[in-house]
């Protein structure tokens, strides 16, 4: 169910409004909405002074090098007790502490940081000079006077090749002849061009190459004026050298996030709770000597908050509750107060929408029916227990995931439906259920497909039904005519629909024949008349999707009897071979695939049949959750 909220206005003296921003922080009890200068009253929205702004800046610049700082130190394993710090500090006091531990830890992460960058791009680079000079190593001439002669590549495309024979000729003129020019075609599109020249003609031929924008291969200065093979070793000396002291490198960082994360991550909190303590204020209204603050806090939590501040801050700072009216209640935020047992449900209906202010919160339904309509899918004991663990663990697995934790406590749920459905169908792998000793208590669904779909439509039927019914209760605390006529009509239509099909199946005498068909012309004709001046056409529409509806509901069966065949195919496969851990290994991929198909086709179609089917009958959603001011979680 959804909380009760109470809106609130809490009006004080501006000697105390520091104090009352970090009892509201502490308490994480009032979602704070922003002031509007529209609003009727003296007061007017809440300006930062120059010293506040100033102080946010430095408190801002501090939790992003923080942040910054985080993000390069690596995860590791910390004990909660590492971090000592004081929450009560002031920010001023706050941010020396900062600082100062920044001074000291800055300089150590900057300098290893840089360091591995340094190495990560050199030895990148390295591949590339050792791919390339391996290319160049047969056409290189081993007796070449080094401290005389200088060397250099240089590609040139295939079509470009007379641009070599050009290039010749000028080199031949520059340096008189003591220019010799070798190529090689190491693709069918490139050629590669060693040139040996005179290093006293450096100069001057870079000249010339880059007039004729021709590119070079350019060695590091630590590799420049060694022969091609001496080159080619230092660059596998460095290969070598680099991972290890990269490994120094990586030690070095976690052995400081081991002395520094918890610390880190216990400023970065801190940090943003006092930006948040700042930020808040401009959502504030003023006079020239007092603060206002609106917005929303629980029923439950109101006079917890009025004892408090009393008790903390005194009698200069009052708590009003305001009236709720309509228009408020359109802006109110939701929070959700479900048993233990319906909060994991919560986070599936939020990736629909959440309910509005004062509308039913449909999450307990939802905690009913989805795992019932899963169980039913799956019906397997073995498949269930398989899932029903590995939730277990997974819910674990994800304990600092709210989402996904609750999925997987949502699955769980469903899981043990699957089981329970399991000993109904006598399902254990499929058909193996009665090679266990496993008999149907119910009925066995592979071998009575028809009583399984009249069970699914009848289960539609009454989830459907269930749907309207609410609308209409809606359509009555909001006194919409238009609502109650129209859910009431699809009711009464559907009610002689129901009739006129138990009567044509002779489940019921032909009495009621004509009393079904009366009840249904009167049914369309209020559903004509409630949908307005396209009514004669939308009215038939609407009552055959809602027929449509009912039948959705028909791939609970059909979903969860291709499992049982998929089941009985890999049990069949495994008995075909003649090799028995042949056959076990396809049974087990087989039913390992089933199992796969079996959670997410009942999780998709299960949402499906509520999204869709059920809710488009009474829920409206687009709420807002309650978003209280209080501390930040920290995380380690």
């Amino acid at each position: 169910m959804l909380l009760a909220m109470a809106k609130v206005q809490i009006i004080g003296v501006k000697q105390r409004q520091d104090k009352t921003v970090q009892i509201l922080q502490q308490l994480g009890a009032v979602q704070i909405d922003p002031w509007s200068d529209r609003r009727s009253g003296p007061q007017q929205q809440l300006t930062l002074s120059d010293q506040l702004i100033k102080l946010r800046e430095r408190l801002a610049y501090a939790a992003t090098r923080i942040d910054s700082f985080l993000t390069v130190l690596p995860v590791v394993e910390t004990s909660p007790a590492e971090a000592d710090t004081d929450a009560s500090l002031s920010p001023e006091e706050l941010l020396a502490a900062v600082e100062a531990d920044l001074a000291e830890i800055g300089p150590q992460i900057q300098t290893l940081v840089t360091r591995q960058d340094q190495l990560e791009q050199q030895l990148s680079s390295l591949v590339r000079y050792e791919t390339t000079l391996r290319q160049l190593l047969p056409v290189t001439p081993v007796l070449v006077d080094l401290e005389r002669y200088a060397v250099s590549a240089v590609w040139v495309e295939q079509r470009y090749q007379p641009v070599l024979t050009a290039l010749s000729q000028q080199l031949d003129e520059l340096t008189g002849g003591l220019c010799e020019v070798i190529t090689r075609q190491i693709n069918p599109d490139v050629i590669v061009a060693l040139l040996i020249f005179p290093k006293s003609q450096t100069q001057a031929i870079n000249e010339l190459l880059g007039r004729e924008n021709i590119s070079q291969l350019r060695l590091p200065p630590n590799l420049a004026g060694q022969s091609l093979d001496q080159t080619l070793a230092t660059i596998r000396q460095q290969q070598q050298a680099i991972p290890l002291e990269l490994a120094t490198i990586k030690a070095q960082q976690v052995a400081l996030a081991r002395a520094w994360r918890v610390r880190l991550l216990t400023w970065q909190g801190l940090l943003r709770d006092h930006l948040a303590a700042l930020e808040v204020r401009r959502q504030f209204g003023q006079t020239e000597y007092t603060f206002v603050i609106e917005g929303w806090i629980p029923e439950t939590r109101l006079a917890e908050l009025q004892t408090t501040l009393e008790n903390e801050v005194g009698q200069e700072v009052l708590v009003v509750k305001l009236p709720l009216s309509a228009e408020a209640q359109e802006t109110a935020p939701v929070m959700f107060h479900n048993p233990r047992l319906v909060t994991p449900f919560e986070s599936l209906l939020g990736l629909l929408s959440l309910p509005r202010y004062g509308e039913l919160d449909p999450t307990p339904l939802m905690a009913l029916f989805f795992p019932l309509f899963f169980g039913m899918i799956l019906g397997d004991v073995a498949y269930g227990a398989v899932l029903l663990g590995l939730m277990l663990y997974l819910r674990r697995r994800f304990k600092d995931r709210p989402t996904l934790r609750a999925l997987a406590e949502a699955l769980s749920l469903a899981a043990g439906w699957s089981i329970i459905f399991g000993f109904l169908y006598g399902e254990f792998l499929g058909t193996l259920g009665e090679a266990v000793g496993l008999h149907p208590i119910w009925f066995d669904r592979g071998h009575n497909a028809p009583a399984l779909f009249l069970i699914t439509i009848g289960l539609g039927a009454g989830h459907v039904v269930l749907g309207l019914c609410l609308g209409l209760w809606a359509g009555l605390r909001r006194r919409s005519r238009h609502i109650i006529a129209e859910k009431s009509a699809m009711l009464v239509a559907l009610a002689a629909i129901f009739v006129l099909v138990a009567t044509l199946a002779d489940y019921l005498p032909d009495a009621f024949f004509t009393p079904a068909i009366a009840l249904l012309v009167i049914g369309v004709a209020v559903l004509i008349y409630s949908l307005g001046k396209l009514g004669i056409l939308l009215g038939p529409l609407e009552l055959l999707g809602l027929v449509g509806n009912i039948l959705s509901y028909l791939r609970i069966a059909a979903i969860g009897l291709s499992s049982v065949y998929l089941a009985q195919v890999a049990n069949e496969l495994a008995g075909l071979g003649g090799n028995l851990l042949v056959g076990l290994i396809i049974a087990g991929l087989l039913h390992a695939l089933n199992l796969i198909l079996g959670t997410f086709s009942p999780t998709i179609q299960s949402l499906r049949l509520h999204y869709v089917e059920f809710f488009s009958k009474f829920y409206q959603g687009g709420g807002q959750p309650f978003r209280p001011f209080q501390r930040s979680q920290i995380t380690r």
